[in-house]
């Protein structure tokens, strides 16, 4: 009689294992991995809008925007060339004049490109999976996830002012779905 019982206990919980681990479940490592994927073909970023070409900048009122182009310089993303000081006649400030060019270093970030204008990628977000993710389920085929993505400000982040500059993260909310075919996805 002990067999057949230990026997039973046994079958049951093999049979909770399996119906608990099945793909209709979600968790929050399947959620994590959904929005992961989610977020390679779709990625959450800032971008601003650069001018290439030939430029003109004022060395005391733009001294430091001057500075962060000959740091890129330094770093390889930028290509400044026929530079020059010039005085300007009856003034305080000077022009700094040449010509600055984007680098093979700087593609990963680059969007789009029309002529002498680029818009380029200041600020990407990646998932914290370590920190703040709530999961909240609507039912057996749909879910919201909230998750707290992390900043990482990319070479060209001192261009465009940061929206939330007292913070390291954002969150952001995805709608979750389930289907036979494809498993948890996320929706729009």
């Amino acid at each position: 009689m002990r067999r057949i019982t230990l026997s039973f206990f046994s079958v049951l919980l093999l049979a909770t294992t399996i119906i608990s681990c099945d793909n209709k479940s979600l968790n929050p490592s399947k959620a994590i991995t959904a929005i992961e994927a989610y977020m390679e073909t779709q990625p959450i970023y800032e971008s601003t809008t650069f001018t290439v070409g030939e430029t003109k900048l004022r060395t005391k009122k733009d001294g430091e925007l001057i500075k962060q182009y000959q740091q890129l310089a330094d770093d390889g993303y930028l290509s400044l060339s026929d530079f020059s000081t010039k005085k300007r006649f009856l003034s305080k400030d000077s022009l700094w004049q040449g010509t600055i060019k984007l680098t093979e270093k700087a593609h990963p970030f680059v969007l789009e490109q029309k002529n002498n204008k680029i818009k380029i990628k200041t600020i990407e977000y990646l998932v914290d999976k370590d920190n703040g993710f709530q999961l909240d389920t609507k039912g057996k085929k749909s879910a919201t996830a909230t998750v707290m993505l992390k900043k990482s400000p990319t070479p060209f982040h001192f261009l465009k002012e940061d929206k939330s500059p007292h913070t390291e993260f954002i969150t952001r909310k995805f709608k979750m779905k389930y289907s036979e075919e494809t498993g948890w996805k996320i929706t729009k």
